[in-house]
């Protein structure tokens, strides 16, 4: 029986709530009620980035976009005990945009 080392997951979201909104819905119906925060941009995505507050299931979960769109990635945090190991990854997207449709009915591709 093999085991993944880490988690990585990734939604498209499309809709014209504002991403506070988004976050809000997310939070409350995904992840337990931990709520998002500002993180500090990389320059990487200029159009406003939030983070929950504090780790999900070991994961860092990003919420960002605007204008209609946005992308929700999560993924397992980086550590000595994981660089041990093979990396195997386990890819959780299909149950992270199963989830948002019905718990948040929001359009996810």
């Amino acid at each position: 029986m093999s085991s993944a080392s880490s988690f990585i997951g990734f939604a498209d979201i499309t809709t014209p709530l504002p991403i506070k909104q988004v976050a809000e819905m997310l939070s409350s119906r995904v992840f337990g009620g931990i709520r998002f925060i500002e993180k500090d941009v990389d320059g990487e995505h200029d159009l406003g980035t939030l983070c929950l507050a504090q780790d999900f299931l070991g994961m860092q979960v990003d919420l960002f976009g605007g204008d209609g769109g946005f992308t929700l990635e999560l993924a397992t945090r980086p550590s000595a005990i994981v660089a041990e190991f093979v990396s195997d990854v386990c890819d959780v997207s299909s149950i992270l945009k199963q989830r948002i449709k019905t718990e948040c009915r929001l359009e996810v591709t």
